[in-house]
């Protein structure tokens, strides 16, 4: 279980990094953490960190990809 001041502060690193203006946080399973954010046409993309392992993944055509250069700690 993660605090909220944890999923927060992720929360920030992504919008960050990854230039979204707004990332909502939509749900813990087990030891990840997944995000949504929509676009201007309001088409909604996945975020799932894991934070123990420090990756970010994002869903792009039904696969998760990692994203590079983003480190969670």
């Amino acid at each position: 279980m993660y605090e909220q001041k944890q999923i927060e502060s992720i929360k920030k690193l992504l919008q960050n990094n990854l230039g979204f203006c707004r990332i909502d946080f939509q749900k813990e399973d087990t030891d990840d953490l997944y995000y949504v954010t929509p676009d201007s046409k309001n088409v909604k993309t996945r975020i799932r960190v894991k934070p123990q392992l420090g990756t970010v993944f994002i869903l792009e055509h039904g696969n998760w990809r990692q994203i590079k250069n983003i480190k969670i700690e």
